[in-house]
């Protein structure tokens, strides 16, 4: 566990380096992003940083928003995610005297908030860090990945919606199989019904005269 002091600090998630992929499944979401915020403790706020060119439909950020995190999504770009975050960071470093931020991110871009006061970084056990933020970091704080056992399971539950398949009660299924018997039964009935004037028109006309 961080222990936080009285400072104002901030927690800074880069969602596609620590969580990884741009639609992650919601299980794969919640689960790493609750460990994060576990790890970090009390914080002043929470934002997360991602890319994403459907803006309208945003499932991503309705799930961070479930666990209290500002969602910062913008266009799909170089370094987007990153640079969204790090003029976050610069913002409330002018406007609250933000001096401490916490990074969820192996990204060596990061690296310039030493700048602005004090860097920590919380990342995976087994997470490879840029060089040039291991040096810049004052503390990493590495976690337990959450298992992923049971991620690959079932629908993607972020994806769109289908709509089900209507489904009849019993009811409505007894009379629908009744009517096909009946509609069977009429059917054999007239199918037999022709079957046997043909017959008896041929034996008419195979009678003697």
């Amino acid at each position: 566990m961080i222990v936080l002091s009285d400072e104002v600090r901030v927690l800074l998630i880069d969602l596609e380096n620590s969580v990884g992929g741009s639609t992650p499944r919601r299980r794969v979401l919640v689960a790493r992003v609750e460990a994060v915020l576990a790890a970090a403790g009390t914080v002043h706020h929470v934002v997360a940083g991602y890319s994403g060119a459907d803006l309208a439909d945003d499932l991503v950020g309705s799930a961070l928003a479930e666990m209290g995190v500002s969602a910062l999504r913008v266009a799909p770009g170089p370094n987007a995610a990153e640079l969204v975050l790090l003029a976050h960071a610069r913002r409330v470093h002018a406007s609250l005297g933000c001096r401490s931020f916490l990074v969820a991110s192996a990204d060596h871009r990061f690296a310039e908030l030493a700048d602005l006061g004090r860097l920590e970084l919380v990342v995976w056990h087994d997470q490879p860090v840029a060089t040039q933020l291991k040096d810049a970091a004052h503390r990493i704080h590495r976690i337990a990945r959450p298992s992923s056992t049971t991620d690959a399971a079932g629908p993607d539950p972020l994806a769109t919606p289908t709509r089900p398949e209507p489904v009849l009660d019993g009811g409505s299924a007894g009379r629908r199989a009744g009517l096909r018997e009946m509609a069977t039964a009429v059917l054999t009935g007239i199918g037999i019904g022709i079957g046997q004037r043909l017959v008896e028109s041929l034996a008419r006309r195979q009678r003697p005269r």
